[in-house]
């Protein structure tokens, strides 16, 4: 009898909490410093951010979980010539690109926050979802820039290319405050687990030269495969066993549009 109205209990707590938490939508957007890690940053090299910044949308079902939505642009890059290692002195590749991303995230808020209250206006958080992104690696070399994924440099028969929209999970974290009861400021912190190793176009071995420059029928092809002349078909060119990454780390401003649902009991 006692579990039971125990029970009965901390269900009827529950349900006051939610039916009195903070409800509703917020929507902003963030800027910040963005970093490439692959086969042309192997040692999580932090010297080199790009930039990027993107719009927040977010749904709040009550002061722990949120659902947050992300349209994000960034620009990343990398470059050998960054590392003092033999190998990659020696490849001496480079490339940049602008990624678009959509992310769906379940948010987690690690206190209870509410910017309607005077007690709750801060709390670590962390979540995780799902995004689809868009690349498409460039390169440039003697002053000559192209897009590389056509030019397959690592031997990419016509037709078989690496696809440039892919689907990868989605990390985040971060802390939220609330400035006033309306706007709520955020350092965001989120990665992105790819599918793909070719964000930076680079991951398996180098082909025949002579070979892709003819299929391509593009004397390109050849320099923005080996631009320093060094390899042989067959030679290391990237490591496909690890994919690649990007991430960010930014500031957020967001508009708190929702209020506070008092319980049915106080109607």
């Amino acid at each position: 009898m006692i579990s039971r109205i125990i029970f009965i209990s901390t269900l009827s707590f529950i349900a006051v909490q939610i039916s009195s938490a903070q409800k509703g939508f917020e929507a902003g957007g963030w800027l910040g410093g963005t970093y490439y890690f692959g086969d042309l940053n192997p040692d999580y090299d932090l010297r080199h951010p790009g930039f990027g910044g993107g719009g927040i949308i977010r749904y709040n079902f009550n002061e722990r979980i949120n659902l947050r939505f992300g349209a994000n642009y960034l620009y990343l890059y990398g470059d050998d010539k960054f590392f003092n290692n033999s190998f990659q002195q020696t490849r001496g590749l480079n490339f940049r690109s602008n990624v678009f991303d959509l992310t769906g995230e379940l948010e987690f808020n690690f206190f209870s926050f509410n910017p309607l209250s005077r007690e709750d206006y801060f709390t670590p958080f962390l979540g995780a979802g799902i995004g689809i992104f868009k690349f498409n690696p460039k390169a440039t070399y003697n002053g000559v820039t192209r897009e590389l994924q056509y030019l397959g440099t690592e031997g990419q028969n016509l037709g078989e290319e690496y696809f440039t929209t892919k689907i990868g999970g989605v990390i985040s974290g971060g802390v939220k405050y609330a400035l006033s009861s309306r706007w709520i400021i955020q350092l965001i912190v989120s990665t992105r687990i790819l599918s793909t190793d070719y964000l930076d176009d680079v991951s398996t071995t180098y082909p025949d030269l002579l070979v892709i420059e003819s299929l391509r029928d593009d004397p390109d092809a050849s320099l923005f495969s080996d631009p320093t002349e060094s390899s042989y078909p067959g030679k290391q060119r990237g490591d496909s066993v690890n994919k690649d990454n990007f991430n960010f780390i930014g500031i957020g401003l967001t508009y708190f549009f929702g209020g506070l649902q008092c319980p049915d009991i106080s109607k």
